[in-house]
């Protein structure tokens, strides 16, 4: 029988860490191992204490300092011992027979480096965030100039989403965002993990960019549903959307030539200003406006390009 560890990397989360490892015990699953691996990221909130009292027969590992979401999740894997790996984010819970569901799926389809499933919201509406397309110069101009927010259901204008699609059909994506994604140990090893240089967002985007480039596909799976709650880790908006655009510019450095990543720099930060400009002329809203003003407020910090 083989095994599955499942990494779950919690930084101040531990109410809906705690939910979400309850619901991977009371799933009653059979016919694989599970290992539950919990790295606590340097809290400083009792989070430790907590996970480790309450579930003192799993591995709960307190590392010294935050070191991110990448590489957090690294230290996970040194550790694991089996056959595959699953990631799992805190803010989730784990529905019946999703864990199984996407290990069948992976040893029905073997070809894939990395297989993902479907997300709801807590109401169980679609969350259509576990998936996402490729980053293209078209795609990144059609966000700043705001064609991909005003038509969110164009293939054309707002590629990254994969608008038109209800996840419900199984399909090869482009990138599985690491909330509920399953890899064999062995070629994540070979593949050497995250990329410890993104901290948090984009580290999702950055291996599965490598997977492609050695020709293992990602895979999704409407078969295996999880509610993700989202964004519980980084709650401040205009933090989040600092720290995205700081990882995408990072991204682009990495992988796209240096004229094409200076002029995607470029495009970026007149999209962040221009959005600040209309909020702030059209009146869409204070806390939009105010959002929009501290993330253009904060761009020494985001708009830096990456050495």
């Amino acid at each position: 029988m083989e095994k599955v560890s499942i990494i779950i990397v919690n930084y101040r989360t531990a109410d809906l860490t705690i939910e979400c490892v309850k619901s991977i015990l009371a799933a009653d699953i059979k016919n694989i191992l599970i290992e539950i691996i919990i790295l606590d990221n340097a809290s400083q909130d009792g989070s430790y204490e907590r996970l480790a009292s309450l579930f003192p027969t799993l591995a709960v590992v307190a590392l010294e300092k935050n070191v991110g979401f990448a590489a957090g999740n690294n230290r996970g894997v040194e550790i694991a011992t089996g056959e595959y790996v699953l990631f799992l984010n805190p803010d989730t819970v784990v529905k019946p027979g999703a864990i199984e569901a996407l290990y069948a799926f992976a040893k029905r389809r073997p070809e894939a480096g990395a297989w993902g499933g479907r997300t709801l919201f807590a109401d169980g509406s679609l969350n259509p965030t576990s998936v996402s397309a490729f980053v293209t110069m078209r795609s990144i101009l059609y966000r700043a100039v705001g064609l991909s927010a005003l038509l969110k259901k164009s293939p054309t204008f707002n590629p990254e989403t994969y608008p038109g699609w209800q996840r419900d059909t199984e399909r090869k994506v482009d990138i599985l965002f690491f909330c509920f994604v399953l890899v064999r140990a062995d070629i994540w090893r070979k593949l050497g993990g995250f990329d410890e240089r993104f901290f948090m967002f984009c580290e999702d985007d950055d291996i599965c960019w490598r997977m492609q480039r050695v020709g293992l596909d990602r895979l999704f799976s409407p078969e295996a549903c999880i509610i993700h709650y989202g964004g519980a880790s980084t709650p401040s908006r205009p933090n989040r959307i600092a720290m995205l655009l700081a990882a995408r510019l990072m991204w682009l450095k990495l992988h796209w030539s240096p004229l094409a990543a200076r002029t995607a720099w470029l495009i970026i930060q007149a999209g962040v200003f221009a959005r600040m400009v209309a909020n702030k002329t059209v009146g869409w809203g204070a806390h939009q406006t105010a959002v929009w003003e501290q993330v253009w407020a904060e761009r020494a910090v985001w708009a830096r390009f990456p050495n």
